[in-house]
């Protein structure tokens, strides 16, 4: 395939392995990334008819890299279970603004040792992929915005040196809210508390401390370590608290993009913001259930010790 046909594909999956590094591209052309998360789009284009995948090295994205492309305005980081999800889909709804929400590709190469590409490499891929994630599909795309995994905020560092003038967007909630539907539904980063050398490169926790720690009392400290990192964006950061939306989205995050909305832009926003923002079906949002609020006394305790101060300062950014 020639390198004009490749540059309208997405990239949907990365592989570092020693032994054959690649990237496998989806034509995903006539696809908007609608659906919650970016995975999910590439779902439906994989059960589709006759979907058509490329495989390459990591080359071809260097190559590719001067095909028409947006650099993301803004990233979204969140705590987890705070209302990032609503955020994005909300977005998204706003004319000429494209959403990819934590995709695939970039969670692997974050997860990526430091020898696998060095520091240099590490941040020049990210921005590779990034850039090839925003591609100008439609030709109506003006503002790029990536949302990303909860715990991807602890490589924040690599963002900035990756994207300089990309805005910082930081959404979190209550932690012991947070906590409580992170125990009732464990998130898959849960199982990082098992990988010694992933827990302590990216959340700062040393192997001797893991075995003493159960998932509530690793959940905490991963927590701690995503609300430090949050602390590193300084005043350059856009703090948003889930009681805030979804208004905020319109009243405070569209502006800071650059983008005020008018009524009539406003208007599906809220509409879309009263379904559940993580079903691609239209199930009207009702609150968390009641197994999702309950915590236990000494977990809500050990998320004020913790947890509380530092969501408070955050929050007191603004």
């Amino acid at each position: 395939m020639d390198a004009a046909a490749l540059a309208a594909f997405t990239p949907i999956s990365l592989n570092l392995t020693p032994q054959a590094p690649s990237v496998d591209w989806g034509d995903l052309a006539g696809l908007r990334f609608s659906e919650p998360f970016f995975d999910q789009t590439v779902e439906r284009w994989a059960g589709g008819s006759a979907p058509r995948l490329v495989r390459t090295d990591l080359a071809a994205l260097e190559a590719l890299d001067a095909a028409p492309s947006l650099d993301p305005a803004a990233f979204v980081f969140h705590l987890s279970r705070c209302g990032s999800t609503l955020v994005s889909r909300l977005l998204a709804r706003v004319p000429g603004m494209v959403v990819v929400a934590e995709p695939k590709p970039l969670n692997t190469l974050l997860l990526a040792g430091p020898e696998t590409l060095g520091e240099a490499g590490t941040t020049r891929l990210l921005r590779l992929l990034v850039r090839a994630l925003g591609r100008r599909r439609f030709g109506d795309e003006r503002h790029y915005v990536l949302k990303l995994s909860s715990w991807n905020i602890c490589r924040l560092d690599l963002f900035r040196r990756a994207f300089p003038d990309a805005k910082l967007i930081w959404v979190q909630r209550e932690p012991a809210e947070v906590l409580a539907s992170l125990m009732a539904d464990p998130p898959g980063w849960l199982a990082l508390g098992r990988a010694p050398e992933l827990a302590e490169r990216l959340f700062g926790l040393a192997p001797p401390e893991l075995p003493a720690l159960d998932p509530p009392g690793f959940c905490v400290r991963a927590l701690a370590a995503m609300l430090a990192a949050a602390e590193a964006a300084g005043d350059a950061a856009l703090t948003v608290d889930y009681r805030e939306l979804p208004d905020a989205v319109w009243t405070r995050i569209a502006p800071f993009l650059g983008r005020a909305l008018g009524a009539d832009e406003i208007a599906p926003l809220r509409e879309e913001a009263r379904y559940h923002s993580k079903h691609r079906d239209r199930r009207l949002f009702t609150g968390d259930p009641p197994e999702r609020r309950a915590l236990p006394a000494a977990l809500r305790a050990l998320a004020a010790e913790w947890l509380g101060p530092r969501y408070r300062a955050l929050g007191a950014r603004g």
